[in-house]
C-alpha cells in the first residue's frame, strides 16, 4: 500500500506513521517538523510550512507526475492555542478566533481534498480519512460551550458527506471518512486532560491502532461517514 499522511509530525502522526510501516510499502508523511533523525526507507519526508499553498503545489507536481495514492490520512486541525482556549460562553467569541477554527479545521481539509483528488485512483479501492471530533456532533450536543470548534467540525462533517456524494460518480471504491479517535493524550488535550475520567485518555498508539481498524473496516457504500473509534457510526 502506498500512505499519503498528513501532519506525520504530531503526537497521533508520529503514532500513525508507527503503526503503518508494517502495512506500507512506501509512505509520504508531510509535516511542518523537522525530519526525524532515523526513518525507514520507505518514509519520504516532506518539511512544509503549513500554509496551503504549500500542500497544493506538492500535490500538484505529485499529480504531473503520475503519482497515486492507495490511502490518505489527515490529522490537520486545532482546538487551543497560545492565549486563545476553546469559548465556554457567548461573551468570549472573537470573529478572528473563529476565522481561524473554520480555517483549520474545515476549510484546509477540503481544500486538501480537491488538491488530492487527482492523486486517488478510479478503478481499485482507496480510502481519505480526515480526523474529526465527536464534539462536532450537533444532535449529539448536550453541554454547549466549545464554540468555535464545534462548530467547524460540524461543518467539516458536511463537507466530507457533500464530497463522498460527488466522487461516489468519478470514484466508485473510494471511501471518504471522519473519524473521532477518542481523546489522545497529546499537546491538543494536554489541558483539558484534569477533566477526563479515568480510563478516558488514551495513549497516541492506542489511538493509532484504532484508527486504522476503523479504516479497515470502510466501505464505499458508506463514504462520507462519521465514526467513533470502535467503528460505530455517529449521528450528525
Amino acid at each position: 500500500m502506498k500512505l499519503l499522511l498528513i501532519g506525520a509530525g504530531g503526537g497521533l502522526g508520529r503514532a500513525l506513521l508507527q503503526h503503518y510501516l508494517e502495512y506500507c510499502d512506501e509512505i509520504h508523511a508531510i509535516s511542518r517538523r523537522s525530519r526525524p533523525l532515523s526513518l525507514p526507507a520507505q518514509v519520504h519526508w516532506h518539511e512544509l510550512e503549513g500554509e496551503l499553498d504549500d500542500y497544493q503545489q506538492l500535490c500538484l507536481r505529485w499529480s504531473e507526475a503520475g503519482e497515486k495514492f492507495d490511502g490518505v490520512i489527515s490529522t490537520i486541525g486545532w482546538l487551543h492555542q497560545g492565549d486563545w482556549q476553546p469559548e465556554r460562553r457567548i461573551e468570549a467569541l472573537n470573529q478572528e478566533q473563529l476565522q481561524s477554527y473554520f480555517n483549520v479545521n474545515a476549510i484546509m481539509p477540503i481544500m486538501l481534498l480537491q488538491a488530492i483528488k487527482p492523486l486517488l485512483p478510479k478503478k481499485k479501492p482507496c480510502f481519505v480519512v480526515q480526523l474529526g471530533a465527536k464534539v462536532g456532533s450537533i444532535s449529539d450536543n448536550q453541554l454547549g460551550g466549545w464554540y468555535g470548534y464545534r462548530a467547524s467540525k460540524a461543518a467539516l462533517n458536511m463537507l466530507f458527506k457533500t464530497a463522498a456524494i460527488e466522487f461516489k460518480r468519478t470514484h466508485k471504491q473510494l471511501s471518504l471518512a471522519v473519524i473521532h479517535p477518542g481523546t489522545t493524550d497529546s499537546d491538543l488535550s494536554e489541558p483539558f486532560q484534569q477533566r477526563i475520567e479515568p480510563g478516558k485518555l488514551y495513549t497516541a498508539e492506542q489511538s493509532a491502532a484504532r484508527i486504522a481498524s476503523v479504516i479497515e473496516q470502510l466501505k464505499p457504500a458508506s463514504s462520507g461517514g462519521f465514526w467513533f473509534w470502535d467503528g460505530t457510526a455517529l449521528p450528525y
